[in-house]
């Protein structure tokens, strides 16, 4: 429940804004000349004094009981509309930026070059980034490049944020990995018999020490989708068991890099877990140290460091190192802000719940990878 600071002091206003209802920060930008279309998004600038905010604080009343003061509150003057429309947007769950996970106590990410352990470089090995064709750059000399972006600047993140100063996919991306030489496994709520053709699995898109990053490609470690074998997409919002997932077939035989080990073990809960793959878009990315923490039907859910880019991620057994099942989705956010740029949430969050990352069974997909 959020405390109501109508008449406190904010010594660090950018820092308090999670405090404040979202009645309250709604109120404000209303007061300032906000406006709220049919998806519920604000489109805001400030009209302090003009006939245009007089227009807009007559219509309070529309918005409000009518034995409230519709004023700018004392204590949010100094807060701009811009930071105030995007706290209230992250509140109600429809700002861009927010995506589907966050961290677990210690971020544990670590780049490729820092593994040190054969058995889980072999699994990175299987992990493959999946985007879009206009997502690379015409090829020259058998190389093509990724077209990226900046992280921390796209993202607006604060400076102590891990991998800031790391490239992005500047288009829309998920992971995949190998269960075949020709075969490929993903998030069936991103492919589908329309996209099928135009999908691009790169392999090796990772940091190879501490400042560089792998963004020109061989041609031969890229590879086209050219069948979708088979989808299940079984949507838990709407009723569904959660099961999420598609065989993808690929244009030729990749070499190079391995196939992914499917676990026949029976889950468990407390079982340590890991996770390979590109969240946010960046380069590939292990995450130890994680647990299951509940067992459905057809998915498990887990303590995983992961974001949105990290659908379609492979799951391991820390142990065994088989395959388990792939990230598919969660009910939390990945990011927070602070007043002065985006931070990753950690859980557990006293504010944002969650169960962790749900992820499809390795059970609803393996008979169809033979």
């Amino acid at each position: 429940m959020a405390h109501n600071w109508r008449n406190a002091k904010m010594s660090h206003p950018g820092e308090s804004l999670f405090e404040w209802t979202v009645e309250e920060l709604d109120r404000e930008l209303v007061a300032r000349g906000a406006r709220v279309d049919a998806e519920n998004r604000f489109k805001f600038k400030d009209k302090e004094g003009t006939p245009e905010r007089d227009a807009i604080m007559a219509q309070v009343k529309e918005l409000y009981d009518s034995d409230e003061t519709p004023s700018l509150n004392e204590d949010l003057r100094c807060i701009s509309t811009w930071e105030l429309a995007k706290i209230l947007m992250y509140k109600t769950g429809k700002i861009e930026i927010n995506g589907a996970r966050g961290t677990w106590g210690a971020d544990e990410r670590m780049d490729f070059y820092e593994i040190t352990d054969n058995r889980i470089r072999k699994n990175a090995g299987c992990t493959a980034a999946i985007c879009m064709k206009d997502s690379l750059l015409a090829k020259k000399k058998g190389f093509s490049t990724l077209k990226v972006k900046n992280y921390g600047k796209t993202f607006n993140l604060c400076d102590c944020e891990p991998f800031q100063q790391q490239p992005i996919f500047a288009g829309p991306m998920c992971t995949g990995f190998l269960v075949k030489e020709d075969l490929l496994v993903t998030a069936a709520h991103f492919v589908n018999e329309k996209n099928v053709g135009d999908l691009r699995i790169v392999f090796g898109f990772k940091m190879m020490d501490a400042t560089s990053a792998v963004i020109q490609a061989p041609n031969k470690n890229i590879y086209q989708g050219v069948k979708l074998l088979s989808r299940v997409y079984n949507r838990k919002d709407i009723g569904g068991s959660g099961s999420d997932w598609a065989l993808v077939k690929l244009d030729r035989n990749v070499v190079g890099q391995a196939v992914a080990t499917l676990s026949t073990r029976t889950l468990s809960c407390g079982q340590g877990v890991y996770v390979i793959g590109h969240p946010v878009g960046l380069p590939l990315k292990y995450a130890p140290g994680a647990h299951i923490m509940d067992i459905a039907g057809a998915y498990f859910s887990a303590d995983l460091d992961v974001y949105s880019g990290n659908s379609g991620s492979p799951v391991f057994d820390s142990d065994a190192h088989e395959l388990l099942g792939m990230v598919v989705r969660g009910d939390n956010r990945d990011f927070r802000w602070t007043g002065n740029g985006w931070l990753s949430v950690v859980y557990p969050n006293r504010e944002i719940y969650s169960t962790g990352a749900q992820c499809t069974r390795v059970t609803e997909f393996s008979e169809y990878c033979r």
